[in-house]
């Protein structure tokens, strides 16, 4: 059985295929992956990590205004779509999996063409533009919300959102170590997404020196955003992957965007947080779907003083940061990844 799993771009379409390769290879150690995705997104030292070839395709955008990208876009599509053809062919392909992402459409085309099985995941409120575009010429499609259903109809199974076996094994203990943070405080921990943010990055560091007064900080800024520590609590790094399990297991607060596999890890953990939706995203709905789970602001009206504020309130509230995280924990079901693993070898 070899997979092709495809998405990239930001780290949003990649978790829950992830989740589902960890499953897939503890039960069967025979099971092939390649993974194709972009060339310039944070997903390739992830995928690497777990031993999965890493190719990539052009990226095909459509912009929603006015842009040169509007006439290269369909020499690039056909470009990509030859390249997924040729991958497919030479690779020996017997499932492509996609949870969205840039690089998907090509190839979920190019594998209804040559006959290989087809698995769309859509796990964003919304429905995604990938999914969309690929939804019909799937064999298997699930999804995360029950809402989803009623736009992709009964052939949708509605299974929640898998999250990554190896996540739910951190270790506070650990993180203090790799991480060189103090156990007399309690700890904060800042992600903008696979990507970064730039928004959460400038204020963080604007209110770095009186939150660590409060509160240890683990602060991941994504790569190459240039954000330096602002006191000896304050830890910066542009990415973790293998440490991401501890730096979770030790946060008391988690400050964050609301992409789907951020929200699945909180939910897995029953974490407490305060969610930043990108505006303008499909963020916004999934900030909505667990308003009564999380603390969350909009950051066209948010100031760094009301984050300070927000996340201070959380920090001495012990009781609010329990219920909090047990009411995240039940809008999801994450412990899924196995039972993916059964519905697609039935394919």
């Amino acid at each position: 059985m070899k997979i092709l799993f495809t998405g990239g771009g930001t780290m949003g379409p990649v978790t829950p295929l992830l989740a589902v390769w960890e499953a897939w290879k503890k039960s069967d150690p025979t099971v092939e992956a390649i993974w194709v995705g972009t060339s310039k997104g944070p997903e390739r030292s992830v995928v690497e990590a777990q031993g999965i070839s890493f190719l990539t395709l052009p990226v095909v955008r459509f912009p929603r205004y006015p842009s040169v990208e509007w006439f290269t876009a369909p020499w690039l599509f056909l470009l990509a779509f030859w390249n997924a053809i040729q991958i497919l062919r030479s690779q020996k392909i017997d499932l492509v999996a996609s949870a969205g992402g840039y690089t998907a459409v090509p190839v979920i085309y190019a594998a209804k063409l040559l006959g290989v099985n087809v698995w769309v995941h859509q796990q964003d409120v919304e429905l995604t533009r990938t999914t969309k575009l690929t939804v019909f010429f799937a064999d298997l499609v699930t999804a995360a919300w029950e809402r989803n259903r009623n736009e992709l109809g009964d052939r949708a199974k509605v299974v929640g959102n898998p999250v990554r076996p190896s996540l739910l094994r951190g270790s506070p203990e650990r993180a203090y170590e790799a991480f060189k943070i103090s156990r007399l405080k309690p700890t904060v921990l800042v992600v903008g997404g696979g990507t970064g943010s730039a928004w959460i990055n400038n204020v963080i560091d604007e209110i770095a020196i009186d939150l660590t007064k409060e509160a240890n900080v683990i602060h991941l800024t994504g790569h190459g955003k240039g954000i330096e520590s602002r006191h000896a609590d304050h830890h910066v790094c542009d990415f973790v992957d293998q440490q991401m399990a501890d730096a979770l297991a030790v946060a008391d607060v988690v400050v964050c965007r609301a992409g789907l596999g951020t929200i699945t890890e909180l939910a897995a953990l029953s974490k407490a947080s305060i969610l930043l939706p990108l505006p303008h995203s499909p963020q916004k709905a999934n900030a909505d779907m667990v308003a009564d789970a999380a603390v969350v602001l909009d950051q066209r009206h948010a100031s760094p003083g009301q984050l300070f504020k927000e996340i201070v309130a959380l920090l001495e509230d012990d009781q609010r940061r329990r219920e909090l995280g047990e009411k995240m924990h039940g809008k999801l079901r994450t412990n899924i990844a196995d039972e993916l693993v059964d519905l697609l070898k039935t394919l």
